[in-house]
């Protein structure tokens, strides 16, 4: 059985990148965003996992979409993107997922990126074998 996984990430089109929580990330802008978003994705499908993409607005919007997904299907690992973990403002909707994911996906491991960008590394930590059985 393939490892499954769900990137939680903010959508491209919903961010201020002026603002001083966005300004800090460097050459960050809603096309580099989207483009960087869609290489982890294929990236991580090219290396043998199973990835869905859940883009998600701020607040409690965020957190109700994060929700309908992690209980759409079942997931070895949940990756959330940078913009929800690492910006103060975002605190809420991080703490949100992270309590769907743990209630919703009881066995699911949490997987947190080094960069700006995700890898297989990132998922290969906790799961070396993309096809390897969980369950």
């Amino acid at each position: 059985m393939t490892i499954t996984a769900i990137q939680i990430g903010l959508d491209p089109d919903v961010i201020d990148y002026s603002s001083p929580d966005f300004a800090g990330f460097a050459n960050l802008s809603k096309d580099t965003l989207r483009a960087a978003n869609d290489q982890n994705v294929a990236r991580l499908r090219a290396a043998g996992y199973h990835v869905d993409n859940c883009l998600v607005d701020f607040g409690e919007a965020g957190a109700a979409k994060a929700r309908d997904w992690l209980g759409a299907n079942r997931y070895d690992a949940v990756l959330i993107g940078a913009g929800i973990r690492l910006v103060a403002g975002n605190t809420l909707l991080f703490e949100a997922i992270v309590n769907a994911a743990h209630s919703m996906q009881p066995d699911c491991r949490f997987v947190f990126n080094r960069e700006a960008k995700a890898t297989p590394d990132d998922i290969r930590r906790w799961f070396p074998d993309p096809h390897a059985s969980r369950r």
